[in-house]
């Protein structure tokens, strides 16, 4: 390891003095000039909701009126506070909308200083600076000076007004760009390693005799390694990246907690968790709400039940909110305007809400913007209709078992991402199949403290647990009781096959709830409401040359209904914002069963009886 200087000590020193005096400047100046907002604006969190919709960018009031939105998000002081800004958050909140301004933590053209940049940028193998997409530096979240700077810079968004601090890329480490191999960071991992390992289990585990004077840097070229990817040691790899995520949510924690601190007022704090990965979850028991970029797709592909029901297991009181990521953005045609009415449908469906774009940037620094009256028929049903999202608890027999420790870690860093990747494809097998299912989540006891008890598997008839799961003893042995207690475990490990998880399924005798002539490519989310049921019915078959959705026709549903619900007398509406009218279904009911058919589906419709 290379030691710091002592030139480099007293420069950080000077840092840290000198951000406590600007903090106490900066606090003096907030009570001689007010922040920038209406003399009569409250600062409020209460209008945090799961059913809001926001909008990506800057839009006129006309546009967040129509579309019925909460207000904005990623939309303001990308590079800092400034006038244009400023007067636009003034007009926000004199009209009743909220402000999520957008905080960059890794993005170096975040800032024009470019001694900053040269300063504080994420250090490659090579000892070159690494990069962030769009050929900028990424910057490095243990460096001493880059942290200062992002004080600095929520300063600016609280003073500014913001209403909530968006922070993005919370979850990009410098390993993540090839770097993370800066001085900071190397001190960083020998640090971890002193504080977990004992001389011996160092020389043993990893060959490393003096940790003192270990360089990860060098070990990985000494070795041949052209990436931390390919150091011989796996078990390495994996303390290496547990030192990187731990390094960056201490960063992100404490500069959470300097915000909330420093704002002496109500202030929420929003971050882009990726796809609801395992290394964006790590983030959410410091935040208030969810926005995530998510790899919408090519559609029938793109379905996304399992990423939202992710979200919503991890901490069901975190609000969600679903965008498609820049990349699909960027190749998005401004004709498939019936998507966005999708994705809108798909996230209230699963208990989440979504982001519009207005004039939004895409990857490669286009834009792209949704006309209003592209999304108003669906963004007024949604508003007119609160009673259809709200108040409900999902109908699901099965369980997709989620262990952050197995996607995150594992025992080697290929089981993680192979046991992540066939989590998602449960998650997709059961929604093609129309069996209703929710997430089990279990923390790994460091980064999310959250243990799963026998009750929570009770919930459920089966439980899947993905493959290449690297289970702790404690889960297992609950396991093993849920069995004896009558509850069926499916693990895909034990299937030759992986594409006979449904069939597995299905051949456990459990009664799943759904049974449906429906083709893969419609989708079905059902739900308990009150002393009834409702169904919300997504079709995802859209043919990019039209740029329309084929419709879904004659589809027969089959429903067991729930003990303690009655459905006599009761009246089946089926509705939709594509027709813009309702029609009133015919049914029948058999012991349990309740059984209708929905003659035509175009994008979506509700089913409920009322």
């Amino acid at each position: 390891m290379k030691k710091i200087t002592f030139l480099a000590v007293t420069v950080v020193l000077a840092l840290v003095v000198g951000g406590i005096l600007l903090f106490r400047l900066m606090k003096i100046s907030r009570e001689t000039f007010p922040e920038n907002a209406p003399e009569n604006y409250n600062f409020t969190n209460d209008w945090l909701d799961k059913r809001n919709i926001y909008v990506f960018g800057n839009p006129p009031l006309d546009y967040l009126r129509a579309v019925n939105a909460t207000g904005v998000t990623w939309s303001v002081y990308f590079s800092g506070v400034n006038d244009a800004d400023a007067e636009y958050v003034g007009s926000l909140h004199q009209n009743g909308f909220k402000v999520c301004s957008n905080f960059p933590t890794i993005q170096g053209n975040s800032t024009d200083n470019l001694t900053l940049r040269e300063s504080a940028h994420c250090v490659g193998l090579n000892g070159d600076p690494a990069g962030f997409f769009g050929g900028q530096y990424a910057m490095c979240h243990n460096n001493p000076v880059w942290q200062e700077f992002l004080k600095s810079r929520i300063r600016e968004h609280i003073d500014g007004g913001a209403d909530a601090i968006h922070i993005d890329e919370i979850g990009s480490i410098g390993l993540f760009s090839g770097g993370g191999f800066c001085d900071y960071c190397l001190s960083t991992f020998n640090s971890y390693l002193s504080s977990r390992y004992s001389t011996e289990q160092l020389r043993d585990l990893f060959g490393i005799d003096n940790i003192a004077s270990f360089n990860y840097r060098t070990y990985l070229i000494s070795k041949g390694a052209t990436s931390v990817w390919e150091d011989p040691n796996q078990r390495l790899i994996n303390e290496y990246r547990k030192s990187q995520f731990l390094s960056n949510v201490s960063a992100m924690r404490d500069l959470i907690q300097y915000a909330r601190d420093y704002a002496g007022r109500d202030l929420l704090i929003s971050a882009n968790t990726y796809d609801f990965e395992p290394d964006e979850l790590i983030y959410f028991p410091y935040l208030d709400f969810a926005v995530a970029e998510l790899s919408i797709g090519d559609l029938p592909r793109g379905k996304l039940f399992i990423n939202y029901l992710l979200g919503e297991a991890t901490d069901p009181s975190k609000p969600l909110v679903g965008f498609p990521d820049i990349f699909d953005l960027a190749r998005l045609s401004q004709d498939d305007w019936w998507l966005w009415r999708h994705w809108l449908a798909e996230s209230f469906a699963c208990g989440a809400s979504f982001l519009l774009p207005y004039n939004a940037y895409t990857y490669g620094g286009g834009q792209y913007n949704i006309p209003v009256d592209k999304v108003t028929a669906y963004t007024s049903f949604i508003s007119a209709h609160p009673g259809y999202y709200e108040n409900t608890s999902r109908l699901a027999k099965v369980a997709a078992l989620f262990d952050l420790d197995s996607t995150l870690l594992n025992e080697f860093p290929w089981m993680a991402f192979l046991s992540w990747e066939n989590f998602e494809n449960t998650g997709l097998a059961l929604q093609e199949a129309h069996i209703p299912f929710e997430v089990v989540f279990v923390g790994d006891g460091e980064f999310i403290n959250k243990p799963i008890t026998l009750s929570d598997l009770e919930k459920y008839s089966i439980v899947i647990v993905p493959s290449y799961y690297n289970l702790d003893a404690a889960t297992n042995n609950l396991l093993d009781q849920y069995t004896q207690r009558g509850g069926h475990v499916v693990r895909s490990d034990d299937i030759p096959d992986g594409s006979n998880l449904i069939a597995e399924v299905r051949g456990t005798g459990v009664d799943l709830g759904l049974e449906t002539n429906a083709s893969n490519d419609l989708s079905i989310m059902a739900y308990k409401k009150d002393n009834s049921l409702l169904l919300h019915l997504i079709n995802y078959d859209y043919d990019y040359s039209t740029h329309d959705f084929t419709p879904q026709t004659q589809i027969e549903i089959t429903l067991t209904i729930p003990g303690n619900v009655d459905l006599t007398g009761k009246t089946l509406r089926l509705m939709s914002p594509d027709a813009g009218q309702e029609t009133t279904l015919e049914y029948t009911i058999r012991e349990n069963r309740v059984t209708f058919v929905v003659p035509s589906i175009h994008e979506y419709s509700i089913a409920s009886f009322e």
